[in-house]
């Protein structure tokens, strides 16, 4: 169930892809990625639901559907969420407000019961401004949607709330899940990218470009899927209940989102090189998108002691004039993300299958 409803983020990702390709820049950046950031806020909040209530039993699997209609409603909104049209996106996020406290407040721990009731205010006010905004002056709108982040993700401290239950394996599973989901994006782009090439039929340039995409989404799959799941759970169990808490916004609900829009902005990039294979591509999308990637797969790292986070740090502040320098042509952008992303892959597996060896010869 919980993959499943997993799938209507995927849609998400996609719309707030398309609304940054469609218009590059910093204002359509915003606009596609703020949104987003509220949707994620609500979509982590469902991993913490499900961690606390069963979602195999009927009455809450038919409300976890009816978030996913909520849900695609928001991604189908996004590019008109800015705009007076685009009154579905804030209500169908106020209808999601509504079904997560409901089931919620079926959870068998009384302290969820009593997180929830002091998070969901902060969670429907962030909707109600964003209700309100586009019937504003621009400034306001922006003050709005700006203010709607800080209301979520300052919530737990704002409002001094504790008390939900985390449990180690389920968490650290469902969102290692989640970024798979997530990462088929990055292979959607590639068809996308494909589709919109000047060539009608698979050409030798336009193998090359796919073989590429396919090269830099294996990366990232592989800078993230490489032990840190075993190693972090391993951290959660040791934590005290409140520490699994904290870690869990900090690791999974903060660190996740910045990996989240690593992705999206790989995926453009990723789109952008393969339609001009040969051509000059945006300096920025590829290189800061796997920048963004890797710091927030450091912080994860950091806040879990999960491994080393040097070869992120260092990758990341790399890949960045790398990809700059190799803009002049699609495959060159692709191919100096993939060396970068190579690089630290073979460095930390190499060292984890030492550090085994190592342990096994003990």
């Amino acid at each position: 169930m919980e993959l499943f409803f997993d799938l209507v983020f995927v849609f998400v990702v996609t719309q707030v892809t398309h609304a940054v390709e469609a218009h590059p820049g910093w204002e359509g950046l915003l606009k596609g990625l703020l949104p987003m950031i509220v949707v994620w806020w609500m979509f982590s909040a469902f991993g913490w639901l499900t961690n606390a209530v069963r979602p195999d039993v009927v009455p809450v699997r038919l409300l976890l559907t009816l978030a996913m209609m909520a849900f695609f409603i928001m991604g189908l909104s996004v590019p008109h969420a800015f705009e007076p049209e685009g009154w579905a996106f804030p209500l169908a996020y106020l209808a999601v407000v509504a079904i997560h406290c409901v089931v919620y407040l079926t959870a068998s721990a009384p302290s969820a019961r009593r997180a929830i009731l002091r998070n969901a205010p902060f969670n429907a006010a962030a909707g109600v401004l964003v209700l309100i905004a586009p019937h504003l002056p621009e400034t306001w709108t922006w003050v709005c949607w700006v203010a709607a982040v800080p209301t979520l993700y300052l919530s737990p401290f704002l409002g001094r709330i504790h008390g939900f239950i985390i449990e180690p394996h389920h968490f650290v599973e469902r969102h290692a899940l989640l970024l798979i989901v997530v990462l088929g994006e990055s292979v959607v782009a590639i068809g996308i990218g494909a589709e919109s090439s000047p060539s009608r039929a698979v050409d030798l340039p336009l193998a090359l470009g796919v073989a590429l995409g396919i090269a830099v989404t294996a990366g990232l799959w592989w800078v993230y899927f490489d032990g840190d799941e075993v190693r972090a759970e391993a951290e959660f169990e040791r934590a005290t209940p409140y520490q699994r808490q904290m870690l869990a916004y900090y690791a999974f609900t903060g660190a996740h989102l910045v990996m989240i829009i690593g992705v999206i902005l790989v995926a453009v990039g990723i789109t952008d090189a393969i339609h001009h294979i040969h051509g000059h591509v945006s300096p920025w999308w590829l290189g800061c998108g796997a920048a963004i990637f890797l710091a927030g797969h450091a912080t994860y790292r950091a806040m879990l002691k999960s491994g080393r986070i040097t070869d992120r740090v260092v990758g990341a502040v790399c890949v960045v004039p790398v990809g700059i320098g190799a803009s002049f042509a699609g495959w060159a952008a692709m191919t100096a993300v993939v060396v970068v992303l190579a690089a630290i892959a073979t460095i930390d597996h190499r060292r984890v299958s030492r550090r085994r060896a190592h342990r096994q010869d003990q």
